[in-house]
């Protein structure tokens, strides 16, 4: 009843017949690879950039740390400079050579206190220094901050080796103070010793004198001493050794001896109150004051 079916053919539009898998040039995988290379450096150089900066960023924290700390003892070192500033001081118008040797004393512990206080604040900056040079590979973008972050270090490191250079030089001047007051204790007990009649005494003394005079000689190249002091030991040595020649000339009453030692203790005592000591305090201090502006003029710079 019905016809034969028609022919439909495929039409135009149909899918063409695969032939096999889908073949990516090989140029393609190379762009990709490119890629994915660059992305992964530009990634390892961030990771670079923020690592080095932020371990600079603690070395330059630690050293921070640092100078402040030597910043935090500033007041104690200024109290010591002040302390043997008044203690130098003092001594222009003490009268009791033992009340002297006896401040003499606590000049050499203050100087040796505030030493041992810069001591460690040296030894604590130069290890924050070293460490500033730490991986140097790795914080080269940092290398301004890290130079510039030395150079602070460097002033409180100048600030410190000021302040013990002063200590130093204290400690060897009050030294010699302890030995030079120590002659003129021999001295007035030779004295006293003579004004009693005893003769035992007076010699015993003033073997004594001689023996502390030839010691304070010995340090009298403490810095900062003035040229006063090795004058009037020279002088004092040299009537300690009359007084023994008097001495012996007693023992054997020989009175030609005798007016001979006497003409010179004489011409040594006028020697020894020709020694002025007028301005050797003043000298005393501002060569010591010299040292306490440097040492805060260079903190400054450092803590700028």
């Amino acid at each position: 009843m019905y016809g034969s079916a028609p022919d439909y053919k495929t039409p135009a539009y149909g899918y063409p017949p695969v032939h096999g898998k889908y073949a990516v040039s090989r140029s393609v995988w190379v762009v990709i690879a490119a890629v994915i290379v660059v992305v992964a450096l530009v990634v390892g150089l961030i990771g670079y950039v923020l690592a080095g900066y932020a371990y600079a960023s603690s070395r330059i924290t630690a050293a921070d740390v640092a100078v402040n700390g030597v910043n935090a003892h500033r007041s104690f070192v200024n109290t010591a400079f002040t302390l043997m500033d008044q203690q130098v001081g003092s001594l222009d118008t003490m009268t009791d050579n033992a009340l002297a040797k006896s401040t003499s004393s606590h000049l050499v512990s203050e100087s040796q206190s505030m030493s041992a206080t810069v001591a460690g604040d040296d030894k604590t900056l130069a290890a924050a220094r070293s460490r500033l040079n730490d991986q140097t590979w790795l914080t080269a973008i940092s290398r301004r901050r890290l130079a510039t972050e030395a150079g602070r270090i460097d002033l409180a490191r100048q600030a410190v080796a000021t302040a013990e250079t002063a200590a130093r030089d204290y400690v060897m001047f009050g030294r010699f103070l302890q030995v030079y007051y120590q002659a003129l204790i021999d001295w007035d007990t030779m004295v006293a010793d003579a004004k009693n009649s005893d003769f035992v005494g007076t010699a015993g003394a003033d073997n004594a004198l001689q023996t502390d005079v030839a010691k304070a000689l010995g340090v009298s190249n403490a810095p900062g001493l003035p040229q006063e002091f090795h004058d009037y030991l020279i002088a004092l040595q040299a009537y300690a050794a009359d007084v023994s020649t008097l001495l012996n000339a007693i023992t054997t009453n020989n009175k030609t001896d005798i007016d001979a030692a006497n003409k010179l203790i004489q011409a040594d005592i006028s020697k020894l109150n020709a020694v002025n000591f007028t301005a050797t305090t003043a000298e005393i201090r501002f060569y010591y004051q010299s040292y306490r502006d440097d040492f805060n003029r260079e903190m400054d710079k450092a803590i700028a």
